[in-house]
């Protein structure tokens, strides 16, 4: 008999278990005070959806909800 559990992230609208990773690129400007010119960022942010339903996590949602599976197990 194993004692390894496997618990899996699960969508809190459908309980699905699979994602896709989905990026969004943009540039941020900024005005310089002593200068005409924009400086800019490059921004890319990465969400991840859930393959059944759509609805998408920010990698920080995902870590917290492996905490909590973590804590439930500890217990």
């Amino acid at each position: 008999m194993s004692n390894n559990f496997h618990d899996y992230f699960m969508c809190d609208n459908c309980t699905n278990t699979t994602f896709k990773r989905v990026y969004t690129f943009s540039l941020r400007f900024h005005k310089v005070n002593f200068s005409e010119k924009l400086l800019y960022d490059k921004v890319i942010d990465e969400t991840y959806q859930c393959t059944k339903c759509n609805k998408t996590f920010t990698r920080e949602q995902i870590e917290e909800g492996l905490t909590e599976l973590k804590k439930k197990r500890e217990r």
